[in-house]
């Protein structure tokens, strides 16, 4: 397995483990054991629940997983909604982005402007 998603299960185990009993019983415990298998356990990571956890580091495969687990196990249909339009709109920013980057007409003209410099 990737070690950048090993790094990432520790990290979601250890926010989860700040969760309430109430709110960690939402999660399937296949996942939680998922989580645990195949997490890096030569990896430490410290979450601190008095620190808000947009100011704290969290990768992005974590911030992807934590997204998953409050789309499926704790959003209200109206944060459902919301979280589905923003990641719509990140995923078309993201292509227009590539679209972008890879324009072949951009390419040359960047190109011609860097050898007439």
């Amino acid at each position: 397995m990737i070690d950048k998603y090993k790094k990432a299960y520790t990290e979601v185990l250890e926010i989860l483990n700040h969760l309430s009993e109430k709110e960690y019983c939402k999660i399937p415990k296949e996942k939680i054991n998922f989580y645990k298998e195949n997490m890096d356990k030569e990896y430490s990571y410290n979450f601190n629940p008095e620190i808000d956890i947009s100011k704290q580091y969290i990768s992005e495969e974590a911030n992807a997983i934590l997204i998953s687990l409050f789309r499926d196990f704790f959003a209200t249909e109206k944060q459902k909604e919301i979280l589905k339009n923003l990641l719509k709109q990140n995923q078309e920013q993201s292509e227009q982005s590539k679209r972008e980057s890879y324009d072949l007409d951009n390419f040359f003209k960047k190109k011609a402007r860097n050898n007439r410099r």
